[in-house]
């Protein structure tokens, strides 16, 4: 009778999981939004849309805000396994921002700037965005 009663408790506290974990919340734990004192500039490379994501997570994402190739964007932290996901903004022509997470892999370094930035940093992401330029990896590290 215990065992019984054990296992549908179990049983329960499975589904309810499984329940909670299937839908995402959408919503940027604050852990994961750490400031960097640089800002990093890169363009969007590939062919079609670049969709910004409301949290990095693949079921986020937001359909109508997108940018394409050859925009560019300030980028502000990486976040998940090999730094699938990058935090950006993006200035829109008409001078409103936006912001979110889109898929790092279909960024390119241009550079970085900041008020932190003594003449070593400056010589890295220089080398680094001439890197990028010719076709080498050039991101930040």
């Amino acid at each position: 009778m215990m065992l019984k009663k054990f296992v549908a408790l179990l049983s329960s506290l499975l589904i309810i999981n499984g329940a909670v974990a299937a839908k995402p919340t959408c919503e940027v734990d604050p852990r994961m939004e750490g400031r960097l004192v640089e800002t990093y500039r890169y363009q969007v490379t590939g062919s079609g849309r670049l969709h910004f994501y409301s949290a990095p997570d693949d079921r986020c994402i937001e359909k109508n805000v997108f940018v394409i190739s050859g925009d560019e964007l300030n980028a502000y932290t990486e976040f998940g396994e090999d730094g699938k996901w990058t935090s950006v903004s993006y200035d829109r022509k008409n001078g409103d921002s936006v912001s979110g997470w889109v898929r790092t892999e279909r960024l390119k370094f241009l550079g970085a700037s900041g008020m932190n930035m003594d003449a070593e940093k400056v010589k890295y992401y220089q080398k680094a965005a001439a890197a990028a330029k010719a076709g080498r990896l050039g991101v930040p590290r």
